[in-house]
């Protein structure tokens, strides 16, 4: 099979006249050329240059395959060219997969300006609930939150979330107090993060642990948020989740004193495509503007 590299060089020594301007183009000995293109003559079976002391010339049979190499070369430059845009500046799809919840209420924003900045890159968004398997179906970056599995893929905590305890207004009258006075209302699981229908919660320097039969389990938050409104129960919510229904007086922070274990939100990416600049890009913007 012919090498490629030998074709460029057949190539180059016809555009430069002579073995001597092509090694100097190529940067390697004049014998190396010589060598390949011989090497090249032997494999095709025929002669491609008639040489002289002082000339160079192709063969009629010459003449057609380098029409051939020409376009080889082009193309084969013009990849290199296109490799080494891509790295210089972010462009091109950029696929991303987050959580209904994430990208809704916490991501959205930030994406946005993000291709504002950068308007060269095809943002390609998946919101779902599913765990997707990055490299299997080809994503350049998943955000996930939570204890992560190790998975071989390389993980950014971008940020910290609190999570309290949310109810629709009519909740207040019920004097709800301490956290075992949760265990006489309606309770909504957060099925995705609660492995089991147990609830750790903490203030200061206590800690109480509620085991109960969840009225409603769901994997995601604003699916629960919006029953929570309609006081179908009390839920787990994020801070950055709660906060604008908090403002307009559709929710109440149940227990505001006690609350869960921080979850961590991270940046998952294949090690390979996190070099990247479309995705080193959207990194840096997101560490640079913060969350919540």
């Amino acid at each position: 099979m012919t090498d490629l590299n030998d074709l460029m060089v057949f190539a180059t020594v016809v555009e430069r006249g002579s073995f001597t301007q092509a090694a100097e183009v190529m940067n390697t000995p004049k014998s190396n050329i010589s060598r390949k293109i011989t090497r090249l003559e032997s494999q095709l079976g025929v002669r491609l240059l008639e040489r002289s002391t002082r000339t160079l010339h192709l063969t009629e049979i010459g003449q057609r395959y380098y029409t051939y190499c020409k376009r080889i070369k082009e193309e084969y430059e013009a990849a290199g060219s296109a490799v080494e845009s891509m790295l210089e500046k972010p462009q091109g799809r950029l696929r991303v997969c987050t959580s209904l919840g994430v990208g809704q209420a916490l991501l959205g924003d930030h994406l946005a300006h993000y291709c504002q900045c950068y308007p060269e890159v095809e943002l390609d968004l998946s919101l779902t609930n599913r765990r997707v398997d990055l490299i299997e179906e080809g994503y350049d970056l998943a955000f996930r939150i939570g204890d992560l599995p190790d998975s071989g893929l390389v993980a950014r905590k971008l940020c910290s979330i609190r999570l309290r305890l949310y109810a629709a207004p009519g909740f207040a009258k019920h004097n709800i107090k301490t956290p075992s006075d949760l265990l006489e209302h309606p309770l909504m699981l957060m099925s995705a993060k609660e492995r089991s229908p147990d609830w750790h919660l903490f203030c200061a320097d206590e800690t109480a642990t509620l085991r109960f039969e969840p009225t409603v389990r769901c994997d995601d938050f604003s699916m629960l948020m919006r029953m929570s409104i309609k006081g179908l129960g009390i839920t787990e919510l994020p801070e950055y989740m709660a906060k604008r229904e908090l403002a307009k007086g559709t929710l109440i922070n149940i227990l505001p004193d006690w609350q869960f274990e921080p979850v961590d939100l991270y940046a998952l990416y294949p090690s390979h495509r996190g070099s990247t600049p479309k995705v080193r890009a959207l990194l840096n913007h997101l560490s640079t503007e913060g969350f919540q």
